[in-house]
């Protein structure tokens, strides 16, 4: 699931929601609360509202729309994230630009959603989805991901990850994050997909050196920092497993809620 935004698409959103006027400033400052993983759920909630009541262009609310939905699931509110996600779908019927970045004018409220922003509300509604059981609902989101995105690496790790989740073709699996690796072998997504499902194989040496490489391009990734310190613990070595976790929990407070539902936990 993506946890965090760039910097850079904190200004092009809070432009896009409000221009270059004290509107846009505090759509900006709305956007930087919403998104600040240091304070709690409930009021990054309220602040992620008050920014779709403020209106914007579709990339931008499915931004907000989608940290929102994140929010949800990690608090194991899994119909409100659906709804997050599913609302965040529905601006799909305007169309797909195929640019990688936003199409919004500072101001303008009209635009065409990008292909990368419904793959990543597809890849969290399909992580519920995964959680809650429903396998076929799951897989039919991470369909409709290759259909935006056929052959790019992003694309084969989440669906790596989502098999790794549900526990079943994880030979499959393994082809995807294989088949991720030779598009990106550097991109931490990724890399991270490729530890988590070797934890879940039991493999804690390739889970660990997969965590260790996304750490060494992106050292304060705190999911890849989260995951290595279980791999730690499970490998008997408390020290460092605590002292990954600890700085894991001092980056994002709320980082051991994503991962428990996934049955992790120290």
């Amino acid at each position: 699931m993506v946890r965090y935004l760039s910097y850079g698409m904190a200004v092009l959103i809070a432009l896009a929601l409000g221009g270059a006027n004290a509107r846009g400033q505090s759509a900006f400052n709305y956007w930087a609360r919403c998104t600040d993983v240091k304070l709690s759920p409930e009021r990054r909630i309220d602040y992620c509202t008050r920014l779709l009541d403020n209106g914007g262009g579709p990339n931008s609310e499915i931004a907000v729309l989608t940290v929102l939905g994140g929010l949800y699931r990690d608090m194991h509110q899994y119909a409100k994230a659906i709804e997050s996600y599913t609302r965040a779908l529905g601006y799909e019927a305007l169309g797909v630009s195929d640019s990688h970045q936003s199409t919004e004018a500072p101001g303008s409220a009209i635009s065409m959603p990008t292909a990368g922003a419904l793959a990543g509300v597809l890849e969290g509604r399909a992580e519920v989805y995964a959680l809650t059981g429903r396998a076929d609902l799951a897989m039919a989101d991470i369909a409709h991901i290759f259909r935006l995105q056929p052959d790019v690496a992003s694309s084969y790790a989440i669906r790596c990850r989502i098999r790794a989740i549900l526990k079943t073709d994880l030979d499959k699996a393994l082809a995807d994050c294989g088949q991720a690796a030779k598009l990106a072998p550097k991109d931490t997504q990724v890399l991270g997909a490729a530890g988590f499902l070797q934890y879940q194989l039991g493999h804690l040496k390739e889970a660990k050196t997969d965590f260790d490489q996304a750490l060494t391009v992106s050292p304060r990734l705190a999911g890849a920092l989260y995951m290595r310190g279980i791999v730690e613990l499970h490998d008997g070595n408390s020290t460092a497993g605590s002292a990954d976790i600890a700085a894991a929990t001092q980056q994002d407070p709320a980082i051991a809620a994503s991962f428990s539902d996934l049955g992790i936990k120290p």
